[in-house]
C-alpha cells in the first residue's frame, strides 16, 4: 500500500527514477493478482477438483458392492480421544458372508465396538475382494476444498515472491547506477572541500 501511495506521490517529482515507476506498477499489478486472481483461480481449481472428484466417487459406486457380513470376531472399542468426541473409527476385524452359495472369510474394516455375531456393510470390488466405501460428499467437498485453498495461496505467495525478487533486482540496479554515479562526482566533491 506505501508502495502504491509512493507511486502516487513521486509520478512528478523530477528525481523519480525509471525503476520507481516499474516497481510501483510491478506493486500494482502484483497487488491486484494477490488480492483478486488468487482467489479467482482457486474457486476455478475447486470446482475442477469437485467435478473431478464426484466422477470419481460415481465411478467408485458403479464398481464396488457391498454386502452385509457377519463378525466373526470383536472389534476394538472406540479410543477416546483428548477432545472426547467419538469418531468414526473403523478396525479391519474378520468378517463372514455368503457369495455364490459359498461362505467367504476375510479382514474388512467396520466400525468400532461391533461384537461377533453382528452384521456390518462391507464394500468389494468387481473382483470380490475387500476394499474401502466410495467416496461421499464429505470427501468431495474436502478435495474441493483443499485443491481452493492451496492454488489460491500458491497464486497469492508467488505474487508476494515476485514483488520480492523485483524489489531485490531494482534496488540492486539502484545501487549499482548510484555507485556509478558517485563514482564520476565523487572527485568533484572531495577536491572542493579539501
Amino acid at each position: 500500500m506505501t508502495t502504491c501511495k509512493k507511486f502516487r506521490q513521486a509520478k512528478g517529482n523530477p528525481l523519480r527514477r525509471r525503476s520507481d515507476a516499474v516497481e510501483g506498477w510491478a506493486a500494482l499489478l502484483l497487488g491486484l493478482l494477490a488480492l483478486l486472481v488468487a482467489p479467482l483461480a482457486g474457486l476455478a481449481a475447486g470446482w475442477g477438483a469437485h467435478a473431478d472428484a464426484a466422477g470419481h466417487a460415481r465411478s467408485q459406486v458403479a464398481q464396488r458392492q457391498q454386502v452385509r457380513a457377519t463378525l466373526v470376531e470383536n472389534a476394538p472399542d472406540y479410543v477416546p480421544s483428548q477432545s472426547g468426541v467419538q469418531n468414526a473409527v473403523t478396525y479391519p476385524v474378520k468378517v463372514r458372508w455368503t457369495e455364490d452359495g459359498r461362505g467367504v472369510v476375510a479382514k474388512a474394516p467396520v466400525s468400532a465396538g461391533l461384537e461377533r455375531g453382528d452384521r456390518a456393510t462391507v464394500w468389494l470390488d468387481r473382483h470380490g475382494r475387500v476394499t474401502t466405501e466410495p467416496w461421499g460428499s464429505e470427501a468431495i467437498w474436502a478435495r474441493a476444498l483443499t485443491a481452493a485453498f492451496l492454488v489460491c495461496a500458491t497464486t497469492a505467495t508467488l505474487a508476494l515472491l515476485a514483488r520480492c525478487v523485483l524489489r531485490r533486482v531494482l534496488d540492486r540496479g539502484r545501487i549499482a547506477a548510484w555507485e556509478r554515479d558517485w563514482r564520476r562526482v565523487g572527485p568533484e566533491w572531495s577536491r572542493r572541500h579539501a
